[in-house]
């Protein structure tokens, strides 16, 4: 099915593994041109380089304003407009509220919520004027049901879909689509980094530690980058021009609400 996607341009936040990096694979594959912004230039541009003549990397640290701006600002002096927005850097680590310290609180916050402020306001201030635009915010299943030891990251992606529903009340008329997407276990990085240590704290290996996680979902099956891309993908066509400040799960069926 073509998407009517070709010649858009995009921004994807944390661009360059996982998640991110199975979105803009996806928007390449369907014609958009895609900036990857990624606090790891070194990672941003060795995935740009392989992701072909549609990527290119800018170092941005999505918590520090002055840097999106500039981000922002160079993206509009290459291509002369922003078509769609992904949100999807984030951190995640596991750690019980009693054990953290504000400084790990706000790091989550800073990264997860704030981040989405700093560059949907520039970007949002670009479409506006345009009277187009896709914003698409990938939260978590987190953001839906809260989960033990992941408080903080619960909390942000929680807010990330409460402020895609406000924004999508604050600039429906202007014809802006500001949705969310909400993966369930996709085995990224971000996981791989984490499964070590929950595995050595329960005694067990950690392809097991992961399939128990995985066992809620009736498909038994984690998803992957490409199932978030793909429904990226489609929120930021035109196909999707009466879908605005949905939180949509794709989670193999472990989240049904």
């Amino acid at each position: 099915m073509d998407l009517g996607l070709e010649r858009k341009i995009a921004i994807v936040t944390g661009g360059t593994a996982g998640i991110g990096r199975g979105i803009c694979e996806r928007l390449i594959s369907e014609g958009v041109k895609v900036a990857i912004l990624d606090i790891n230039i070194d990672l941003a541009n060795k995935a740009a380089k392989e992701l072909g003549d549609n990527a290119v990397a800018i170092k941005t640290d999505i918590t520090k304003k002055k840097e999106v701006d500039e981000a922002v600002q160079s993206v509009l002096d290459q291509f002369g407009k922003i078509d769609i927005l992904v949100n999807n850097a984030a951190l995640s680590w596991p750690q019980r509220l009693v054990d953290m310290e504000e400084e790990d609180w706000d790091r989550m916050c800073d990264v997860n919520l704030k981040g989405v402020y700093l560059i949907s306001r520039p970007v949002l201030t670009h479409m506006l004027g345009r009277r187009y635009g896709k914003v698409i915010s990938i939260s978590s299943i987190a953001g839906k049901e809260g989960i033990a030891n992941f408080s903080h990251y619960s909390a942000t992606k929680f807010a990330v879909i409460g402020l895609t529903q406000a924004l999508a009340h604050e600039y429906a008329e202007y014809g802006l689509n500001i949705n969310t997407v909400c993966p369930g276990v996709v085995r990224t990085p971000l996981w791989e980094s984490q499964l070590p240590g929950m595995a050595k704290e329960q005694g067990k290996p950690v392809d097991q530690v992961f399939q128990e996680f995985c066992d809620p979902i009736p498909f038994k099956r984690p998803q992957t980058p490409e199932d978030i891309g793909a429904m990226v993908a489609y929120l930021a066509s035109d196909l999707a021009k009466n879908i605005t400040g949905q939180s949509i799960n794709v989670t193999g069926g472990w989240h049904m609400h």
